[in-house]
C-alpha cells in the first residue's frame, strides 16, 4: 500500500490523506548515487488536489519499512495521469536544513567523523547515523550542506576520506563499508534472468606501467603486461610505500614501508610491485552487466526460502553462463524495484567501486591498498588484522550448516525467545551473535575467537596474566603487578599517587654505576626515616661516592649532609636538627666580604669581642 500525505501533515506514524494506486512505480537506487521513484498514478480529482510538491509518500520495502518520499515534479500527462517523482526523504531535506559553518573532525573513525558532521551541521536529535567504519582520517567543511559534505566530488567529502557505501533508511543515513552481504544466490539464465546487456568501461586499462616512489622518485622503467593491446595505454602509478632511506624522516614501524638504500634497489622494488599490479588483476577493463531479473520471492516452489532468493542493493551474488568474460562475484550496483508488483525489475550488477561523483581525469592512478586520495601512506595495522580474522571466520561461517561437518551454527531465531541468539564453532574458530543484520537476513557477529586473538565488544574477566607469570592485572580490584619487565609510556594524573615504599632510580653500565634515588617512606632494613638521596658511585676508583641526603624525622635525626670523597681526600657538609654545622675536610676556606680566608688563620672575621674590664671574655 502506498499512501500519500498532504505537504503539512507531518503525522507520518499514522495513516495518510489518501492512497495511491499506481499504474507505475518503479524505485531505482544506485548505489552511492541517487535514490529516485518514478510515479505515475491514474488522474482524479482527489489526486490533482495531494499529489503536489513537497507532498509525502510512504511505502514499504523488502529491507526498510515505512519509507518517507517527498514527491518533485509533478506534471499531467493527455488528462489521463499524473506523473512526478520523489526521493528520499533524509536525502531531500537535508540538503536544505542541514548546514554547516565550519566543521573539522580530524584523527577519527569513520563512525565517529560522520556522528560528529551530523551533529556540526544541526541534524542532532532529527536525524540519525549509522557506520562500521574504523579508517581513521581527517577532513575539513566550511559552509557547507550535510550532503555536500557526505558525498560530494570534493576531496574532503566522507566518501572520498572515510569510502564507504551510502543506505538511506527514511532519516537515518547508514554509511558502512560494504552496503550489502554476500548472498547464498546463483542468478543464471535458465533460472531467474530473462535477458542481458554487457556493458565494457576501460577507462581504467592499461597495459604499461610506469611506477613511482614516494616523493617522486623514479628510473622511468616500463613494466609490461604480458598480452597487451593494438596501441600500448601507459599509466603512471604511485606506489607511496616504496621509499628511498634518504627520503626518510626518523624511524617507523609501518610494516607495509619498502626502504630502499639505492635507486637501484627502489627500481627493482618498483618493478616488482608493478608485476603484482599485473598479476592481481588490476587495471583490466570492467564489465557492467544489466539484467531483466526474475524475483522468484513469489513463485511456487519458493515459499518460505527468501533467505535463498531474497537480494538488495550492494549485496554479491553468483553469476554464471552470461559470457564468457563473467567475472563469477558480482556487486549489486543498481536495482530498480517495482511497488506494484513488490519484486525486483531489474539489476546492475558491477565489480567497479568507484565513487559516484569521481570519474578518471589523468592517467596517473594510486594503489588504494597504501595510500589515501592524497597519495599519502595508511597505516592501518589494527584493521588489518581484524579484516584478516574476519574473512577467516568469514570462510568457515559459509560452510556453517545446522549438523556437525566442518563447522556447526546453533541458532534460535525467534526474537522473543529468552534463548535467541546463535553461534557458529568449527575448527577455525567460534563467532558469536545476539542480534541479526539490519535487513534480517544474517546474523550479527559481534564476539569471534580464534587460535590466535579474541574480538569482542566486551571481555569480563577477574585476571589477566603473563604467559610466564612477569605481569597479572586483577580486574576485580584494579591492582596489577609488573615483575622483572619494563613499563613504558607517562603516567599522567591530577590525583595522589601512592608508592608502598620507595622508588629507586638506578643505572648500571659494565659495573659502572650512576645513581640517583629519590626515597620517600621508611627502610625497615636499617630505621632510617624519610629521605631524598642522590649518589653517585664509580665501583673502580679508590674515592668511590659522593652524597646528598636530605633525612627528615624524629628530632634527633633529621639532618641535611653533603658527601663527597673526591681523588683529593673529599669533604662533608653536615646541618643538623640540634642547630650544629659540621664541617670535615683537608682544607676549609671561608669566603666574607670578598675576601678568601684558608687553613687555620681566621683573622678578619670575627664579628663580635666580649671584653671584662679589658679583658677579653668571649669571641664569635
Amino acid at each position: 500500500m502506498i499512501q500519500l500525505y498532504k505537504p503539512g501533515n507531518t503525522r507520518y506514524e499514522c495513516n495518510g490523506d489518501i492512497t495511491l494506486h499506481p499504474v507505475k512505480a518503479d524505485l531505482q537506487m544506485t548505489l552511492n548515487a541517487e535514490w529516485v521513484l518514478d510515479l505515475e498514478v491514474p488522474q482524479t480529482q482527489e489526486v490533482l488536489e495531494n499529489l503536489v510538491h513537497d507532498s509525502v509518500i510512504k511505502f514499504d520495502l523488502p529491507r526498510f519499512k515505512d519509507q518517507l518520499y517527498v514527491v518533485s515534479n509533478p506534471r499531467r500527462t493527455n488528462f489521463e495521469t499524473v506523473t512526478a517523482q520523489a526521493y528520499p526523504i533524509a536525502l531531500w531535506d537535508a540538503r536544505n536544513e542541514l548546514v554547516c559553518l565550519d566543521c573539522r573532525p580530524m584523527n577519527q573513525t569513520g563512525s565517529a567523523a560522520l556522528q560528529y558532521i551530523l551533529d556540526g551541521c544541526g541534524g542532532h536529535g532529527k536525524y540519525s547515523v549509522q557506520s562500521d567504519i574504523t579508517k581513521v582520517s581527517t577532513a575539513y567543511y566550511v559552509r557547507k550542506n550535510f550532503i555536500e559534505c557526505l558525498a560530494s566530488d570534493d576531496a574532503q567529502s566522507f566518501v572520498n576520506r572515510w569510502g564507504g557505501e551510502i543506505l538511506f533508511d527514511n532519516r537515518t543515513f547508514i554509511v558502512n563499508e560494504q552496503a550489502g552481504v554476500t548472498r547464498d544466490i546463483t542468478l543464471s539464465a535458465s533460472r531467474n534472468i530473462a535477458g542481458f546487456t554487457v556493458t565494457e568501461d576501460d577507462s581504467e586499462y592499461c597495459d604499461v606501467i610506469i611506477p613511482v616512489a614516494f616523493n617522486g622518485r623514479t628510473k622511468g622503467t616500463r613494466v609490461l603486461r604480458d598480452e597487451r593491446s593494438r596501441v600500448n595505454h601507459v599509466r603512471f602509478v604511485d606506489y607511496q610505500n616504496i621509499r628511498l632511506k634518504e627520503d626518510m624522516s626518523g624511524e617507523t614501524d609501518d610494516e607495509s614501508l619498502i626502504i630502499c638504500d639505492t635507486m637501484e634497489d627502489l627500481d627493482n622494488a618498483l618493478q616488482v610491485a608493478a608485476q603484482e599490479s599485473f598479476e592481481a588483476g588490476e587495471f583490466l577493463p570492467k564489465y557492467t552487466y544489466d539484467i531483466d531479473y526474475i524475483d522468484l520471492r513469489h513463485y511456487d516452489g519458493y515459499e518460505g526460502m527468501e533467505e535463498l532468493t531474497y537480494l538488495w542493493l550492494g549485496d554479491r551474488v553468483m553469476v554464471e553462463n552470461l559470457d564468457s568474460r563473467i567475472q563469477t562475484n558480482q556487486k549489486v550496483i543498481k536495482l530498480t524495484y517495482n511497488l506494484v508488483t513488490d519484486e525486483i525489475d531489474n539489476l546492475v550488477l558491477g565489480t567497479n567501486e568507484r565513487n559516484f561523483f569521481t570519474q578518471m581525469s589523468s592517467i596517473a592512478q594510486k594503489v588504494d591498498a597504501v595510500v589515501s586520495n592524497e597519495g599519502t601512506v595508511i597505516a592501518q595495522k589494527v584493521s588489518g588484522i581484524l579484516d584478516a580474522m574476519d574473512v577467516q571466520l568469514k570462510a568457515q561461517k559459509s560452510v556453517a550448516v545446522k549438523q556437525d561437518v566442518r563447522a556447526v551454527l546453533h541458532e534460535d531465531t525467534d526474537p522473543k525467545s529468552p534463548t535467541f541468539g546463535a553461534i557458529c564453532l568449527g575448527t577455525k574458530g567460534l563467532e558469536i551473535a545476539d542480534h541479526r543484520t539490519p535487513d534480517g537476513t544474517d546474523w550479527e557477529w559481534g564476539t569471534a575467537v580464534t587460535a590466535k586473538s579474541i574480538v569482542a565488544d566486551y571481555i569480563l574477566t577477574g585476571m589477566l596474566a603473563g604467559k610466564n607469570g612477569n605481569f597479572w592485572f586483577d580486574m576485580d580490584t584494579g591492582a596489577f603487578e609488573l615483575g622483572s619487565g619494563l613499563f613504558k609510556g607517562t603516567i599522567d594524573t591530577t590525583k595522589d599517587v601512592n608508592v608502598g615504599r620507595c622508588i629507586y632510580l638506578d643505572y648500571d653500565n659494565n659495573n659502572r654505576s650512576s645513581r640517583s634515588g629519590l626515597y620517600l617512606g621508611s627502610q625497615s632494613q636499617s630505621g632510617n626515616a624519610s629521605r631524598i638521596e642522590m649518589n653517585s658511585t664509580l665501583l673502580d676508583t679508590a674515592n668511590p661516592w659522593s652524597v646528598l641526603e636530605m633525612i627528615a624525622g624524629r628530632a634527633d635525626r633529621a639532618k641535611v649532609s653533603l658527601t663527597d670523597t673526591g681523588v683529593a681526600g673529599g669533604a662533608t657538609v653536615v646541618l643538623t636538627s640540634d642547630g650544629s654545622i659540621r664541617l670535615e675536610s683537608k682544607d676549609i676556606i671561608v669566603v666574607k666580604d670578598g675576601r678568601t680566608y684558608t687553613g687555620v688563620t681566621y683573622e678578619g672575621i670575627v664579628s663580635k669581642v666580649m671584653t671584662v674590664n679589658g679583658i677579653v671574655t668571649g669571641v664569635s
